[in-house]
């Protein structure tokens, strides 16, 4: 008996070393873990509750934190992206909520946030910079805008703001906000910061003759000019639609519903075959419409312009049918970089405007209404 004993007296003393030294190595590992984890992330990861909310708890904080402004957080979801997996979320400004621009996707952004292990939640990425310096844009244009064009228009910029880094020949579009000292960049060393500008002015009254016509190509002219000295021509592409009125009566929504319930008809047009409603349904909303407009003045007429959604101000929406008169404005850089300005059409567009003459306003052949 006393020689098992013996024998058991190192073997229990190696057991004991090895428990030791395992019981270390899993000490190491949890505060290594627990060191790599932030606090919220280490105690999300035993938390009961809804995941969604979770994740939609850190978005909130994150972007106010980046912002310094609270965010409706919706439609969250996951994607992958280079073999990451992701949740991503819209986002736009409490204070949105209530307002026209809440549901306008004009001002709505995304940002989004890793999904890593054992549940943990990443960095938030937000967008918001990207609806940020549309909104700067905007405020930046719209005193001259309406100063040449008058108080019935509505201004629908977009931004790019790109910047070539050291060692680098190529452009790189950041996602940043501060219009006003980007521009300030761009005046100075135009070599190496650019931005891109999209810009679409919808002005609410058709043109119904040469001498008007004629007005607003001087209008454009000379906004193209104030363009080019605030070093917004360089990279631009512009619309200029003149948008009829009578979408501002009060019956034009009701009419509008009638129409695409109304069997339209195929005409020939300058050569172009169109479909268009009935010349009696459109004769008889012309008029309806006309008669409503007469009755209302300037400021009811701006008062019902201003209801439409920015996200309603495209081609599609409200441009295809209501507009008379179109004139898009193309700097020769933004032709051949974006759309390589090799087609007829594009050739025909590739003009210095420095002279009036350079100023084109076309036809919309799809216009749906009748003088």
């Amino acid at each position: 008996m006393s020689n098992n004993s013996q024998t058991d007296q190192p073997n229990n003393k190696i057991s004991r070393i090895t428990k030791s030294i395992l019981i270390a190595i899993f000490a190491i590992i949890v505060v290594a873990l627990i060191q790599n984890f932030s606090d919220i992330d280490f105690i999300e990861m035993f938390r009961s509750g809804n995941k969604m909310e979770r994740v939609r708890k850190k978005f909130k904080e994150s972007l106010y934190k980046q912002y310094g402004k609270e965010f409706v957080v919706n439609r969250i979801g996951t994607r992958s992206y280079n073999g990451r997996k992701m949740w991503e979320a819209q986002i736009y400004p409490k204070k949105y909520v209530g307002t026209q621009k809440e549901g306008d996707s004009y001002y709505q952004a995304s940002a989004g946030m890793d999904m890593k292990s054992f549940g943990r939640l990443g960095p938030v990425g937000g967008g918001w910079a990207n609806v940020e310096i549309k909104i700067e844009a905007e405020k930046f244009l719209k005193p001259k805008v309406k100063e040449i064009f008058g108080k019935r228009v509505l201004i629908k910029p977009e931004v790019k703001y790109k910047r070539k880094d050291e060692d680098s020949e190529n452009f790189g579009w950041k996602i940043v906000s501060g219009f006003d000292s980007l521009l300030t960049k761009v005046k100075r060393n135009p070599d190496k910061h650019r931005i891109e500008l999209t810009l679409y002015l919808y002005i609410f009254d058709r043109i119904d003759s040469y001498k008007e016509k004629e007005k607003r190509r001087k209008d454009i002219f000379e906004f193209v000019q104030y363009l080019k000295k605030e070093g917004l021509f360089r990279y631009l592409e512009m619309g200029v639609i003149f948008i009829d009125e009578r979408v501002l009566a009060p019956s034009y929504e009701k009419y509008k519903d009638k129409m695409h319930d109304t069997e339209w008809v195929t005409r020939d047009i300058e050569g172009e075959t169109i479909e268009l409603p009935p010349d009696s349904f459109r004769t008889a909303m012309s008029k309806q419409l006309q008669s409503e407009i007469d009755t209302m003045n300037e400021k009811q007429l701006i008062e019902k312009m201003k209801e439409f959604r920015n996200c309603e101000l495209s081609y599609k929406e409200i441009g295809k049918l209501n507009s008379k008169h179109i004139s898009i404005i193309y700097s020769k850089k933004r032709l051949k970089e974006t759309y390589g300005g090799d087609t007829k059409h594009e050739k025909e567009l590739m003009k210095d405007y420095e002279d009036l003459n350079d100023i084109v306003i076309t036809k919309n052949l799809e216009y749906v209404f009748h003088n």
